[in-house]
């Protein structure tokens, strides 16, 4: 390892020693065409901090143009709660997956499974933890305008993006039926104005290599382009004590490239098209608490805890089966504006091609369990695919009214496999197929009663077509009565129609500082619970949609020269039939785990981000919120794993286990409050060809419980971490930058998901970690033309 941080730091400072070569057809970020969507390839942070006198830099902090309302807009003048986060704070941060957005944006939170289907990206305390296939998460994920079809596919990494917008509340009104707690719009780069290019290398000591290569530019009048790639490995964190594997570590690698053509004045076509494939030794879990004879499934783990000792420093595992997973994606889209003077008509067409397969030890112990040598393993595939047609009309903020509408189709499908054995009383085998059709319409407008005074109003009518086949492939020796189960293909379908919307007031306060005002209805869709265990019952009843009311009061403000920002946001959301695991009552008296409708629940809190230039080369950008995430009514939830009538278990007849109510009880990883804060300092050096910078951030979080049911065990205390980098950057756009960095300074060890181990005894609890769970320091060189 030690070898190629030389090999690297070698290749960066040759590059330095040549800075003619590296200045040679730099570009300026103000090259860029406002609005066009071309993004400077190879801006980084520094950059825009008037590193160099020569840029005419005021010192002030510069306006970010979003498209959180689908069109074009600045950031302080949209009433809606949002973090944009540019290349610059994406580079600058060491953000490569979604799982590191947490640290920088206010009430979101990442719960992290056994497996990327098993994840949840939660906002404001909701998000969306079920088996089924079929059920949409309450957070969208839209990329370049498509959103994503199964919320698993937004952890295969990022690279050469341009901007993250993470929008908070209901965004169901432009957004659809899936963002009914809020929207991650992720934005790539587009084509450069001159032939520019870039590439990046990492190397950390965690023994992470990886190679981001971009080029850009136009290949002649009317015609840009721009191809990046990346290609990385990182060895894994969790040491298999049994055989030596290293798990949980990651290797990826994928292509996009992006053509823009504007064959006619007035008309532009942008046609996108990426594949990236991300392979794994799994998601492997740890002990964090293992009582003296513990069991699983019956079976001693006597010889398993060898060498194991459990606690949240527990980065050691123990397990004689497979641990593997890997996913595939293909997306591509066309893009069509047509400049119709006042306005603008878009064309939106898109497929996407998503395959993902894990297989791993279900029993997590060495050993034979239930009589198997090798134990349980669990095996299971995905196939989602997706085709979409937008279209939309656009305004371009000329006059009193401003404006957006348009129609949305989309028709997905999503098949899997499951097999869980090869024997035992745990034993599952089934085959599915899920079906989505979706029709919308749409319209938010913008009507400016005077000079100071506007008034935003939104409407989306929105049709759901939906069905699964479920073929049953473990047929039990003594058939149930009733016909409880699917003897063989059971099959169902469902349709709901929905109209949802948004009011908001906004006032000019003065010079740059707003206030606003709104009201919106959210809406996520019904859904089949396909998973083990599924009924005819299931079939012919969908979960119910989840539906909520959203009110928010906010200020968006900028003073002091333009050199300080600060927005600020208070919510307050009721949804109803809340989409959760449950536990249902069936005639026998026994109790089957299921997903259904669970009540109501209520978040309220409130958002505070800052952004400050004090002077001219020292940037502070932080955020803090304060969520309050209760369930409001649950009375029928199951009891958490060893749960005593003391404790609030109402016991059932004939049953392992009861009911609870949670009424009142906080949801499952929802800090209380969340704080992040950040800075940047940019040491000019005149003499010298190169400037130089150091950067610091902190981010924390309070306790959380991982487990809705509100087992005890189950709780992460609050903790801080900090990360810092230096390093050097060349005067001119492109040139050579290098970054030494180390994240969780102070070791910091934390779970980002507590569980009781399947099969396991009450208090045996297994924990989740994350890379940043552990320090780890490297080096990031980049060479640009």
């Amino acid at each position: 390892m030690r070898h190629h941080l030389t090999l690297l730091t070698g290749v960066a400072m040759l590059a330095i020693a040549h800075p003619a070569l590296a200045q040679e057809g730099g570009v300026s970020a103000s090259q860029t065409p406002p609005g066009s969507g071309a993004a400077n390839p190879l801006a980084q942070p520094g950059d825009q901090q008037g590193s160099n006198s020569s840029t005419g830099d005021s010192g002030a902090l510069e306006d970010i143009v979003v498209t959180a309302q689908k069109r074009e807009q600045n950031l302080q003048d949209v009433p809606v709660a949002v973090t944009a986060i540019t290349a610059d704070t994406l580079v600058n941060r060491n953000v490569t997956t979604v799982t590191d957005l947490p640290r920088l944006a206010p009430s979101l939170t990442v719960t992290q499974g056994a497996v990327p289907t098993n994840n949840s990206i939660n906002l404001r305390g909701i998000g969306t933890v079920a088996f089924s296939t079929a059920i949409e998460p309450s957070v969208a994920v839209i990329v370049d305008d498509v959103a994503l079809l199964q919320q698993a596919q937004a952890f295969s990494g990022l690279s050469d993006i341009a901007r993250i917008e993470v929008l908070r509340g209901p965004q169901g009104t432009l957004f659809g039926k899936n963002a009914s707690a809020g929207a991650l719009n992720i934005v790539s780069q587009g084509p450069a104005p001159t032939l520019t290019g870039a590439v990046t290398g990492l190397a950390t000591t965690d023994e992470e290599y990886r190679v981001d290569a971009v080029l850009s530019g136009p290949l002649t009048d009317g015609i840009g382009f721009r191809i990046n790639g990346f290609y990385g490995d990182r060895e894994g964190f969790i040491r298999n004590l049994y055989d030596g594997r290293k798990l949980n570590n990651d290797r990826s690698y994928g292509v996009r490239g992006r053509l823009t053509l504007d064959p006619t004045p007035g008309l532009t076509i942008d046609l996108i098209g990426g594949h990236s494939v991300s392979e794994s030794r799994g998601t492997a879990r740890t002990f964090r608490n293992a009582p003296a004879n513990a069991a699983v499934f019956g079976a001693s783990l006597a010889q398993t805890l060898p060498g194991i000792t459990p606690g949240r420093d527990n980065f050691n595992t123990a397990f004689n089966g497979p641990l593997f997973n890997k996913s595939r994606q293909t997306n591509g889209s066309a893009r069509v504006t047509v400049d119709l003077g006042i306005a603008n008509l878009i064309a939106i067409t898109s497929y996407q091609d998503w395959r993902f397969r894990f297989i791993e030890d279900f029993d997590y112990i060495v050993g034979p369990v239930l009589g198997l040598p090798n134990g349980i393993t669990a095996q299971s595939g995905f196939h989602a695919r997706q085709f979409a047609q937008e279209l939309r009309v656009a305004s371009k903020g000329r006059g009193p009214l401003s404006y957006v509408f348009g129609l949305y189709y989309s028709d997905g499908k999503t098949d899997r496999f499951f097999d869980r054995g090869p024997s035992g009383p745990v034993v599952a085998a089934w085959t599915s197929d899920n079906g989505t059709k979706t029709y919308a319409a749409f319209a938010q407008g913008t009507f400016d009663i005077g000079r100071a005074t506007h008034f935003d109003a939104g409407i989306r009518a929105n049709h759901e077509d939906i069905s699964v086949n479920f073929l049953n492939r473990a047929i039990p020796a003594v058939r149930p009565a009733n016909n409880a189960t699917c003897l063989t293909q059971c099959s169902g379908t469902g349709a709901d129609s929905v109209v949802t919307g948004k009011l908001a007031l906004r006032q000019d306060l003065g010079e740059r500082v707003m206030a606003y005002v709104s009201y919106s209805t959210g809406y996520k869709g019904q859904g089949f619970d396909i998973s083990t265990g599924f009924t005819p019952l299931r079939a012919a009843r969908p979960v119910r949609p989840e539906t909520s009311d959203a009110y928010e009061l906010g200020l968006k403000s900028r003073f002091l020269d333009n050199r300080v920002q600060l927005n600020v946001a208070a919510f307050w959301t009721d949804y109803n039939d809340f989409q959760a695991q449950s536990g249902v009552l069936l005639p026998d008296n026994t109790i089957q785990l299921t997903l259904n409708n669970v009540g109501k629940v209520r978040t309220r809190g409130v958002e505070v981000e800052l952004q400050a230039r004090p002077v001219e080369a020292f940037r502070i950008d932080g955020g803090l919120s304060f969520t309050d995430a209760k369930v409001r009514e649950f009375q029928n939830a199951q009891c958490y794993t060893g749960q005593t009538a003391a404790q609030g278990c109402l016991p059932v007849t004939g049953s392992a286990t009861g009911f609870q109510d949670l009424s009142g009880k906080r949801l499952s990883n929802a800090p209380r409050w969340k704080f992040n804060l950040g800075g940047t300092y940019d040491i000019l050096l005149p003499t010298a060809p190169f400037d130089g910078f150091v950067q610091a951030d902190m981010n924390y979080q309070s306790r959380v419980n991982f487990d809705l049911l509100g087992n005890p065990l189950t709780v992460e205390d609050s903790y801080a971490i900090v990360n810092a980098s230096v390093g050097i950057d060349q005067h001119d756009r492109g040139g050579v930058r290098i970054a030494l960095f180390v994240n969780n300074i102070f070791d910091k060890h934390y779970a980002s998901n507590l569980s009781i181990a399947s099969g396991g005894s009450a208090t045996l609890l297994a924990q989740t970690f994350t890379r940043s769970a552990r320090r780890y320091a490297g080096i990031r060189a980049r060479f640009g033309f």
